[in-house]
């Protein structure tokens, strides 16, 4: 699977300045399955200009429903770092060098993109010119166990300081990919959050607003599967 990803973190502009380059990289869903060591994961480079890719694996997990990204050493990427050329394709390894110990685990990765050094002038001196850093990050899971991992969400609707919140708890072993939450009344459909809402982790919580004056059931995609939850909004 490929998807062209443009994540643009961080903009410095001094002069007019030329057009970055587009990046692809598939697949966007690695996996590192049980009895596995590795998993490959390519970079393309569909600009102009050669482009170095720095690849960085953090353990990643979730708490009060904000993003924690760790240093670690048991996943990491060969070779972490890799200039490619216009047109040309990069592979890289992403190696688990122990097992995990558990029926999944997560891992970003974060794939920046380094930026050129800037042109010297006639003189000698380094010109100002725009810099642009692009950021990818994609998500990894490492499964160990021989015993597959579940997903178990639990959905209770909570007050919050702006209407009722949707809290989803993720009480299983495995992620839950969200994506396109609804409430659901007979045939019609009122869409919370379109496209994906998110990732839940095991053990952590996930919360959204509802809107104000809809009920119904609450329908979510679960890793690309339509599913009903227990509680009625």
């Amino acid at each position: 699977m490929r998807l062209f990803l443009a994540l643009l973190l961080a903009v410095f502009a001094l002069t007019p300045a030329a057009r970055a380059a587009t990046v692809v990289i598939w697949p966007v869903d690695p996996v590192i399955r049980a009895g596995e060591q590795s998993t490959a994961m390519w970079l393309e480079n569909k600009g102009n200009e050669p482009v170095t890719l720095q690849v960085r694996t953090f353990a990643w997990s979730q708490a009060g429903g904000e993003d924690r990204l760790d240093a670690q050493q048991v996943v990491v990427a060969s070779p972490p770092i890799a200039t490619v050329a216009p047109g040309a394709r990069q592979l890289v390894r992403i190696i688990r060098r122990t097992p995990d110990g558990a029926p999944e685990n997560a891992y970003r990765l974060l794939i920046d993109e380094l930026p050129r050094p800037a042109p010297a002038g006639p003189d000698g001196a380094v010109q100002a010119r725009l810099a642009v850093q692009m950021r990818y990050s994609i998500p990894l899971f490492t499964h160990d166990a021989a015993v597959p991992s579940t997903v178990q969400l639990d959905a209770r609707i909570v007050a919050g300081a702006g209407g009722r919140m949707l809290s989803i708890r993720n009480t299983g072993t495995a992620h839950a990919r969200l994506t396109d939450l609804r409430l659901v009344t007979g045939a019609r459909e009122v869409t919370v959050h379109g496209g994906l809402a998110g990732y839940v982790l095991p053990g952590a919580v996930a919360t959204f607003a509802l809107p104000a004056g809809e009920t119904g059931r609450i329908k979510v995609g679960v890793n690309g599967t339509d599913r009903v939850l227990d509680e009625r909004a």
